[in-house]
């Protein structure tokens, strides 16, 4: 008698923790509700800086247990959003939203239609609405998106990204020297990125050559002779090269050996210069 009342307790208590575990197990509930909180330097005038960030606070929304939550932002020149961009958390998992600025510089430029600096119009400060988003991983149902509130005051700047250029320096342009005051004479002569590459650090550039006129290596900033310069060699001396089939691909340092093409019979180079890998910088040309 006394071991089967020990069993049925033994039963009773294992239900018991069945129970309990099934009780803590968490169950997905579409939230409803989402706040933003006003920001407390809602009226302060803020000018916009790259490397600073701009906080939102909010509560994270009911979705029937502590969910792990992906916060970011939208922000929008009207308060009814009806054109907006998204931005991305500085720590998404973070319900105090911190957003960098230079995202922000941007979107509002983006919504104000500017494209490029000759687009840009300086604006005194104005308001600025944000909305903050939260879902679940994987969980598409579990986006919502909180209350709209502003920052009054907000002074942006051009921020729109564009295209990273190089210089071609050399025979071709007159050797006219890579510094600031020359940066006119060498506006012709630059390799640009592609405007769906920036940040890409390939470079692309066709220029006209003429016979006997093919020797120059490349600058990333007009600093003068010694600083930027990359071409064939480190030392300060021309290196004789080739086309084989039209074609010319080679490795570029950090130093100022020139390219020389003493056989080139003139015309056009397709030339682009991939600096991504700093340690195997690649020079390809096609002659056109």
């Amino acid at each position: 008698m006394k071991k089967f009342s020990f069993i049925i307790a033994l039963l009773a208590t294992l239900v018991g923790f069945t129970s309990c575990s099934e009780d803590r197990d968490p169950v997905y509930k579409a939230p409803t509700t989402f706040v933003l909180n006003v920001p407390e330097m809602q009226n302060q005038y803020i000018e916009l800086t790259e490397g600073n960030v701009l906080e939102l606070s909010c509560s994270q929304p009911d979705y029937g247990y502590s969910a792990i939550c992906v916060y970011s932002a939208e922000v929008s020149l009207t308060e009814d959003f009806a054109e907006y961009k998204e931005l991305a958390a500085v720590e998404e998992s973070h319900a105090l939203i911190q957003l960098k600025q230079e995202d922000i510089a941007t979107a509002i430029c983006q919504l104000h239609g500017v494209v490029d600096e000759a687009t840009y119009v300086d604006r005194p400060a104005e308001v600025v609405y944000f909305r903050a988003v939260c879902k679940i991983k994987q969980v598409e149902e579990s986006t919502i998106k909180s209350n709209v509130v502003a920052y009054n005051r907000v002074k942006a700047y051009f921020a729109i990204p564009q295209p990273g250029f190089i210089y071609l320096v050399g025979q071709p342009e007159g050797w006219a020297g890579p510094t600031a005051g020359n940066a006119a004479h060498y506006e012709p002569w630059k390799l640009k990125e592609n405007a769906d590459e920036i940040g890409s650090k390939v470079y692309h550039g066709t220029f006209t050559i003429d016979a006997g006129s093919a020797m120059f290596r490349f600058y990333t900033a007009l600093t003068g002779w010694d600083a930027d310069s990359y071409g064939s060699q480190v030392d300060d001396s021309a290196l004789d090269f080739e086309f084989t089939d039209g074609q010319f691909n080679t490795r570029m340092v950090k130093g100022k050996g020139s390219f020389n093409f003493p056989n080139w019979a003139g015309g056009d180079m397709e030339m682009t210069v991939n600096m991504s890998d700093k340690d195997n910088i690649q020079l390809t040309i096609k002659a056109l």
